[in-house]
């Protein structure tokens, strides 16, 4: 990956809002502005326990509210509809296609992938992916399927030697995100912390904060 395209990665690494609307307090148009002007970078729309045509309409929505923002929409495990819906990415794990397989559908694409363990971290150098997401971080109730937790030693461990940017994802909040400083993480990703927040750009403002610390 060249320098210059290594940074933008990271750039939008740092705030990684892992979308759910079903959280929201307020509507989608105005939380969407609202995270933003709080320092949100990149947006992944997760949304699994929508259909697919569901799944779409979503996508379509956030990327007409994303637009002219800099702010890029990565589709959670769905290449289908990251394709349809004109998203610039997509982030993928173990159970999902190969993210070699998304890098083939669209070459421009910002692929992530979920790494639990050095294995993961393998197959991800192996495809080429932009970044890594790696946790949980801390015990969370925001995944169902969640894989065993790692902890922020057990995060700093698995990215000891990873070459491309990582980021810590799972039970995030903007009082325990000081426990990641000096792991070398890109970023944080976080859901509920701002999702479900009353107060969404405040929220994410002071979690924009800590991340600027790590």
């Amino acid at each position: 990956m060249r320098s210059e395209d290594r940074q933008k990665i990271t750039d939008i690494l740092k705030l990684y809002l892992v979308y759910e609307e079903p959280m929201l307090k307020i509507p989608p148009e105005e939380f969407i502005p609202a995270v933003i002007r709080g320092g949100v970078t990149c947006i992944q729309l997760r949304s699994k326990e929508l259909n697919g045509a569901q799944n779409y309409r979503s996508a379509l929505s956030l990327r007409s509210m994303l637009e002219g923002t800099g702010v890029p929409l990565i589709i959670n495990d769905r290449a289908d509809i990251a394709l349809c819906s004109g998203a610039d990415g997509v982030h993928v794990g173990a159970k999902d296609i190969p993210p070699s397989a998304v890098r083939g559908l669209n070459s421009d694409y910002i692929i992530g992938y979920s790494c639990n363990t050095p294995e993961d971290v393998q197959t991800a150098l192996s495809a080429g992916v932009d970044y890594i997401g790696t946790g949980p971080a801390f015990p969370t109730d925001t995944k169902k399927d969640l894989r065993e937790l790692r902890g922020p030693s057990g995060i700093g461990e698995l990215i000891a030697s990873c070459p491309v940017p990582a980021i810590a994802i799972g039970g995030i909040t903007a009082a325990n995100c000081g426990e990641l400083c000096g792991l070398n993480l890109k970023g944080v990703a976080v859901s509920s912390s701002i999702c479900a927040s009353e107060d969404p750009e405040r929220a994410a403002a002071e979690l924009r904060e800590m991340v600027e610390k790590l």
